[in-house]
Protein backbone atom coordinates (compact mmCIF):
# COMPACT_ATOMS: atom_id res chain seq x y z
CA UNK A 1 0.00 0.00 0.00
CA UNK A 2 1.54 3.36 -0.43
CA UNK A 3 2.28 6.02 1.52
CA UNK A 4 2.90 9.65 0.53
CA UNK A 5 5.42 11.92 2.87
CA UNK A 6 5.53 15.45 1.01
CA UNK A 7 5.78 14.19 -3.05
CA UNK A 8 7.34 10.86 -2.47
CA UNK A 9 5.76 7.83 -2.39
CA UNK A 10 6.55 4.71 -0.73
CA UNK A 11 5.46 1.64 0.32
CA UNK A 12 4.35 0.44 3.20
CA UNK A 13 1.84 -0.56 6.49
CA UNK A 14 2.98 2.37 8.86
CA UNK A 15 0.61 5.60 9.72
CA UNK A 16 1.99 8.82 7.89
CA UNK A 17 2.19 12.29 8.88
CA UNK A 18 1.19 14.93 6.36
CA UNK A 19 0.60 18.58 6.87
CA UNK A 20 0.49 17.79 10.58
CA UNK A 21 -2.29 14.85 10.70
CA UNK A 22 -1.74 11.31 11.18
CA UNK A 23 -3.70 8.62 8.52
CA UNK A 24 -3.54 5.64 7.97
CA UNK A 25 -1.96 4.79 4.33
CA UNK A 26 -5.49 3.97 3.01
CA UNK A 27 -7.35 7.55 4.13
CA UNK A 28 -8.45 9.77 1.30
CA UNK A 29 -5.19 11.78 1.16
CA UNK A 30 -3.20 9.04 -0.03
CA UNK A 31 -2.63 10.58 -3.54
CA UNK A 32 -1.08 13.69 -2.09
CA UNK A 33 1.67 14.40 -4.24
CA UNK A 34 1.14 10.88 -6.37
CA UNK A 35 -1.40 9.74 -8.37
CA UNK A 36 -3.02 6.52 -8.94
CA UNK A 37 -4.85 5.13 -12.02
CA UNK A 38 -5.24 1.12 -12.46
CA UNK A 39 -3.79 0.06 -10.11
CA UNK A 40 -0.23 1.60 -9.98
CA UNK A 41 1.21 4.47 -8.39
CA UNK A 42 2.41 7.16 -10.97
CA UNK A 43 4.54 10.22 -10.25
CA UNK A 44 3.06 13.19 -10.05
CA UNK A 45 3.94 16.10 -12.02
CA UNK A 46 6.96 18.22 -10.52
CA UNK A 47 7.40 21.72 -9.69
CA UNK A 48 10.30 24.20 -10.21
CA UNK A 49 11.91 24.71 -12.67
CA UNK A 50 12.23 22.63 -15.67
CA UNK A 51 15.53 21.14 -17.37
CA UNK A 52 17.47 23.50 -18.98
CA UNK A 53 19.62 20.67 -20.76
CA UNK A 54 18.80 17.84 -22.66
CA UNK A 55 20.41 13.57 -22.27
CA UNK A 56 22.02 14.89 -25.92
CA UNK A 57 23.36 18.10 -24.98
CA UNK A 58 24.48 15.96 -21.46
CA UNK A 59 26.30 13.58 -23.52
CA UNK A 60 28.13 16.39 -25.73
CA UNK A 61 29.46 17.17 -22.23
CA UNK A 62 30.81 14.53 -21.29
CA UNK A 63 32.58 14.04 -24.75
CA UNK A 64 33.75 17.83 -23.96
CA UNK A 65 35.09 16.77 -20.79
CA UNK A 66 36.81 13.58 -21.89
CA UNK A 67 38.46 15.18 -24.56
CA UNK A 68 40.61 17.67 -21.82
CA UNK A 69 40.16 16.73 -18.90
CA UNK A 70 42.60 19.36 -17.84
CA UNK A 71 40.00 22.15 -19.12
CA UNK A 72 38.22 24.92 -16.57
CA UNK A 73 34.03 24.76 -16.37
CA UNK A 74 34.65 28.32 -18.32
CA UNK A 75 35.97 26.60 -21.34
CA UNK A 76 34.08 23.57 -21.44
CA UNK A 77 31.22 26.24 -21.31
CA UNK A 78 31.93 28.05 -24.61
CA UNK A 79 32.59 24.89 -26.39
CA UNK A 80 29.38 23.95 -25.40
CA UNK A 81 27.63 26.96 -26.33
CA UNK A 82 29.49 26.34 -29.73
CA UNK A 83 27.42 23.06 -29.55
CA UNK A 84 24.20 24.74 -29.00
CA UNK A 85 23.83 24.42 -25.05
CA UNK A 86 22.92 27.94 -23.49
CA UNK A 87 24.08 27.32 -19.96
CA UNK A 88 26.54 29.30 -17.33
CA UNK A 89 29.61 27.74 -15.29
CA UNK A 90 27.06 26.31 -12.57
CA UNK A 91 25.13 24.29 -15.20
CA UNK A 92 28.62 23.06 -16.11
CA UNK A 93 29.79 21.88 -12.91
CA UNK A 94 26.56 20.79 -12.03
CA UNK A 95 26.07 18.58 -15.01
CA UNK A 96 29.81 17.25 -14.30
CA UNK A 97 28.70 16.59 -10.72
CA UNK A 98 25.77 14.44 -11.82
CA UNK A 99 27.98 12.25 -14.40
CA UNK A 100 29.90 11.82 -11.34
CA UNK A 101 33.19 13.58 -12.22
CA UNK A 102 35.10 15.85 -9.67
CA UNK A 103 37.64 18.25 -10.10
CA UNK A 104 40.82 17.15 -7.78
CA UNK A 105 44.51 17.51 -8.13
CA UNK A 106 45.68 15.37 -10.22
CA UNK A 107 48.18 12.56 -9.30
CA UNK A 108 51.63 13.22 -9.79
CA UNK A 109 53.92 9.98 -11.74
CA UNK A 110 56.85 10.19 -13.44
CA UNK A 111 57.04 10.12 -17.10
CA UNK A 112 58.11 6.55 -17.68
CA UNK A 113 58.97 5.92 -21.41
CA UNK A 114 58.12 1.91 -22.91
CA UNK A 115 61.83 0.93 -21.86
CA UNK A 116 61.32 2.22 -18.64
CA UNK A 117 58.14 0.35 -18.10
CA UNK A 118 59.78 -2.92 -19.80
CA UNK A 119 63.00 -3.10 -17.70
CA UNK A 120 61.19 -2.07 -14.52
CA UNK A 121 58.75 -5.55 -15.45
CA UNK A 122 61.75 -7.31 -15.85
CA UNK A 123 63.35 -6.75 -12.83
CA UNK A 124 59.88 -7.55 -11.12
CA UNK A 125 59.81 -10.61 -12.73
CA UNK A 126 63.11 -11.82 -11.97
CA UNK A 127 62.66 -11.02 -8.11
CA UNK A 128 58.68 -12.42 -7.74
CA UNK A 129 60.16 -15.57 -6.37
CA UNK A 130 62.34 -14.00 -4.04
CA UNK A 131 61.89 -15.82 -0.41
CA UNK A 132 62.14 -12.98 2.78
CA UNK A 133 65.65 -14.20 3.56
CA UNK A 134 66.57 -12.92 0.01
CA UNK A 135 65.03 -9.70 0.82
CA UNK A 136 67.05 -9.49 4.16
CA UNK A 137 69.92 -9.18 2.20
CA UNK A 138 68.78 -6.02 0.47
CA UNK A 139 69.25 -2.35 1.22
CA UNK A 140 66.13 -0.06 0.41
CA UNK A 141 66.79 3.18 -0.02
CA UNK A 142 65.02 6.55 -0.59
CA UNK A 143 65.24 9.77 -1.61
CA UNK A 144 63.41 13.36 -1.05
CA UNK A 145 63.66 16.65 -3.39
CA UNK A 146 63.65 19.89 -1.95
CA UNK A 147 63.23 22.53 -4.61
CA UNK A 148 65.44 25.56 -4.58
CA UNK A 149 63.93 29.20 -5.25
CA UNK A 150 60.69 27.54 -5.86
CA UNK A 151 58.53 26.06 -3.95
CA UNK A 152 55.92 22.95 -4.93
CA UNK A 153 53.84 24.21 -7.53
CA UNK A 154 49.93 24.27 -6.67
CA UNK A 155 49.21 21.65 -8.80
CA UNK A 156 47.27 20.76 -11.90
CA UNK A 157 43.65 20.09 -11.42
CA UNK A 158 41.86 17.62 -13.66
CA UNK A 159 38.08 16.23 -13.94
CA UNK A 160 37.81 12.54 -13.44
CA UNK A 161 36.01 10.20 -11.48
CA UNK A 162 36.87 8.81 -8.39
CA UNK A 163 37.80 5.20 -10.24
CA UNK A 164 39.72 7.20 -13.05
CA UNK A 165 42.49 8.94 -10.70
CA UNK A 166 44.98 6.79 -12.32
CA UNK A 167 44.47 6.82 -15.89
CA UNK A 168 46.67 8.56 -18.27
CA UNK A 169 44.83 11.37 -19.02
CA UNK A 170 43.99 12.34 -15.50
CA UNK A 171 47.67 12.31 -13.90
CA UNK A 172 50.55 15.14 -14.22
CA UNK A 173 53.59 13.86 -15.60
CA UNK A 174 56.45 15.04 -13.58
CA UNK A 175 60.34 15.56 -14.84
CA UNK A 176 63.27 13.72 -13.21
CA UNK A 177 65.59 16.65 -13.29
CA UNK A 178 64.09 19.76 -11.93
CA UNK A 179 66.48 22.28 -9.99
CA UNK A 180 66.59 20.90 -6.93
CA UNK A 181 68.50 19.56 -3.77
CA UNK A 182 68.44 15.60 -2.99
CA UNK A 183 68.77 13.99 -0.11
CA UNK A 184 69.19 10.51 0.47
CA UNK A 185 68.83 7.49 2.89
CA UNK A 186 68.85 3.81 2.93
CA UNK A 187 68.66 1.72 5.36
CA UNK A 188 68.48 -2.71 6.30
CA UNK A 189 67.78 -5.50 8.29
CA UNK A 190 71.18 -7.13 8.99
Amino acid sequence: VPRVVGSLCYSTQEAVWVKGLAQEPNSGNRDVGCSQSHGMVVKAKRTGRPRKTSKRQDKQLKAICLENRKSTTKQMKHKWEEAGANVCDRTVRNRLKEMGFQYRKAKRKPSLTPKHKRTRLQWAKERQSWTVDDWMKVIFSDESRICIGQGDDAGTFVWCRSSEIYEEACLKKTTKFPQSLMIWGCMSVF
